[in-house]
């Protein structure tokens, strides 16, 4: 008898399936050949697209850059000025090099200043970033130190190559306004950092020989002594006696 119910049920079950699927097989239907173009669009136009705009910018900058190379300012800017206002990934390596074209065609390092604080910033990538510490550079004259510190935000706190470079840009600002000890003692942490690339340390080491000392001593970073070792604790100590 229990098989007869068995039965029963599985018949039941599965003319309810078919109910179910006759009544929602073309919405199923409809979704999956909406899936299967949306798949299809992507592949075949979408993407394609999507890399032949690319190369079509990165060709826009090949010839940009050989234009800067051969002295042709206008043109040369005028490319990367397209490719800077396109917002593409290949914009903020644009503005570099059109910043380096408005100072070579035409002196103007203001404006160069102004392309490269228009990207710069210390939670971008490495061209964000670089661009910040170069508009720096540019502005370092104008700017009082207070103004240059802002400037440079937490990029000289970093422990890496461009945040010792803004320190060595902070040791330099001390130096020409006067502020003998703070140089020193920004050059003396310089020369043994170890995230300072090379250039950095030696031109440190430079300064620092250049520098004179205070009088009063201000501005020396003590090198760092070493502990004594047990045995030299526990030898005995001479009294005079």
């Amino acid at each position: 008898m229990s098989d007869i119910f068995t039965e029963v049920d599985e018949s039941m079950r599965q003319e309810k399936l078919a109910s179910w699927w006759g009544r929602w097989r073309p919405f199923v239907y409809g979704s999956v050949a909406v899936l299967i173009g949306a798949v299809a669009i992507n592949e075949f136009i979408v993407r394609p697209q999507a890399e032949a705009a690319r190369a079509a910018r990165a060709l826009e900058l090949e010839n940009a850059v050989k234009a800067l190379e051969e002295g042709q300012y206008e043109e040369a800017q005028a490319a990367f000025q397209a490719i800077v206002d396109s917002e593409s990934k290949l914009s903020p390596l644009a503005a570099h090099y059109l910043a380096q074209t408005q100072l070579e065609g035409s002196g103007d390092a203001e404006a160069a200043a102004a392309t490269l604080t228009a990207i710069g910033g210390t939670e971008g990538g490495p061209y964000e970033r670089l661009a910040l510490l170069k508009a720096a550079y540019f502005r370092a004259d104008a700017l009082t130190m207070p103004e240059l510190e802002a400037t440079l935000g937490t990029l000289v706190t970093e422990d890496t190559a461009l945040g010792a470079m803004a320190r060595e840009l902070i040791a330099a600002k001390a130096y020409a306004t006067g502020d003998i000890a703070r140089a020193r003692t920004e050059y003396s942490r310089l020369k043994f950092d170890a995230a300072a690339p090379q250039g950095v340390v030696q031109r440190a080491e430079i300064a620092l020989d250049a520098i004179p000392v205070p009088p009063d001593g201000a501005g020396e970073v003590p090198l760092p002594t070493e502990a004594p070792t047990d045995a030299a604790a526990d030898a005995p100590q001479e009294t005079g006696q």
